[in-house]
């Protein structure tokens, strides 16, 4: 007979550890699972005997709603019952002698009723304060709606230009309903505190534009002048002339704005008013509309140099003008070729035109400064001129007439010296210039 022997095995702390560890991933991780339903059924039925038999302890209160030996499933609906009739008391809203008469109820404000429950179990027999509650969207909207008719709008600083001067409309400040202000007023308080006769809680409004920052752009002095001579007797160059220049007087340039001489003076057309006067083509002097408009343009280049304020773009002219220094011109040709520059000061900028009999002068004005600026040139080559004979049959044989006068050509170097008020000096290169020589053209009979 074989005796059969059982060993005893002893399971060890590793070993059922990882027991454990298993039987938790079969049953997917959850601790609830390990946990009978019955149980847990047990518990909430005993948790929902308890609540329904608990008594508020007597001696609470709230405000002054006396809680005492109610039960508490009861006790939100009699807190609810309690402050029906006062969430929905007329209210007063005051501003001045200015009364809106509104209801808690109708702004969004009701009482917390989870909290003061709670705030009963925590102090139970004492005297405790309600709570409230709003929906701040509603309260929002229904407070901003009601009382729009105090708001006031901030009013800008502005100012216009008049005799050359600026005149300042001062700004002022308007005025609006801090309504998160007097919601939170009306939250803090307990409901039997909050009051019959509420002060309406008003903001400044202070202006996006102040008059401290319009009395900061205001020019008051001459920062670049510069004049140039034309000959009265060209009527139609003169005309041109006088027209550019009319539509750039009066412009104003606020800091970091760009002028375009092309936008502002537009196409030179007949159709603009601009007559038939003498333009350089290919090197040659000849009719075209709009002759005389790059003198305008030349003699602003100069203002805005002396100015000191920021060339954007110039071209100077294929040929030497007359009526300014070599290296100092700026031609104009709409729409292709334009003359621009920018307020690159803290202050405005403003144009003033003047045409004189022969006299053209451009002021620049700005907030005044120390400093000084003047030009300096350096001619580094100058080109000869040729001489062109052109047959004429229209002229006795052996008639010489001069149709266009020679001029040199010329290569310049042009800088501007900038002094400060202590007496230093600046140098900039405002560029190295190449003019070509204008042919002496001789028209010969035939």
């Amino acid at each position: 007979m074989k005796i059969k022997y059982i060993e005893k095995v002893r399971i060890r702390g590793p070993f059922f550890a990882g027991v454990l560890f298993l039987l938790i991933l079969i049953n997917g991780c959850n601790s609830s699972n390990l946990v009978p339903d019955k149980l847990s059924e047990d518990a909430q039925d005993s948790n929902r005997v308890e609540i329904t038999n608990r008594i508020i302890s007597d001696g609470t209160k709230i405000d002054d709603l006396d809680l005492s030996g109610t039960p508490l499933p009861e006790a939100s609906v009699k807190i609810e019952n309690w402050a029906k009739d006062k969430l929905e008391e007329t209210r007063v809203l005051l501003y001045n002698d200015t009364e809106i008469p509104v209801t808690l109820s109708d702004i969004g404000i009701e009482v917390d009723t989870q909290k003061i429950i709670e705030k009963t179990q925590i102090s139970p027999g004492t005297a405790l304060s309600s709570v409230l509650k709003v929906d701040s969207l509603i309260a929002s909207q229904e407070l901003r709606e009601k009382l729009k008719k105090f708001n006031r709008p901030a009013k800008d600083a502005s100012y216009k230009i008049e005799k050359d001067a600026v005149v300042i409309q001062p700004g002022e400040s308007g005025r609006t309903v801090d309504v998160e202000s007097l919601i939170n007023q009306i939250q803090e308080a307990p409901l039997s505190d909050v009051p019959a006769r509420i002060v309406i809680p008003m903001v400044e409004v202070p202006p996006a534009v102040t008059t401290e920052s319009v009395k900061a752009l205001a020019f008051d002095a001459v920062i670049g002048e510069f004049s140039t001579n034309f000959s009265v007797k060209e009527k139609n160059r003169s005309a041109n002339l006088t027209a550019a220049a009319k539509a750039l007087d009066g412009k104003a340039l606020l800091p970091g704005e760009t002028l375009s001489f092309n936008e502002k003076v537009g196409p030179r057309e007949p159709e603009t008013g601009y007559k038939e006067a003498y333009i350089i083509v290919n090197g040659e002097y000849v009719q075209g509309t709009g002759g005389g408009v790059c003198q305008v343009s030349s003699t602003l280049y100069n203002a805005v140099l002396l100015s000191d304020l920021e060339i954007v773009e110039r071209k100077p002219h294929a040929v030497v003008v007359s009526y300014v220094p070599s290296g100092q011109d700026a031609t104009v040709n709409y729409p292709n070729i334009d003359f621009k520059f920018k307020n690159n000061t803290g202050s405005l900028v403003y144009l003033r035109t003047e045409v004189k009999p022969g006299v053209l002068t451009v002021r620049i004005m700005g907030k005044k400064t120390d400093k000084t600026v003047r030009i300096e040139r350096q001619v580094e080559r100058e080109i000869p001129y040729k001489t062109e004979r052109r047959l004429d049959s229209k002229l006795r044989k052996g008639q010489v007439i001069r149709e266009q006068a020679g001029s040199k050509g010329i290569i310049v170097n042009t800088w501007q010296i900038i002094r400060d008020g202590t007496g230093s000096e600046t140098k900039k290169f405002l560029g190295r210039d190449w003019y070509a020589p204008t042919n002496r053209i001789l028209r010969v009979g035939t």
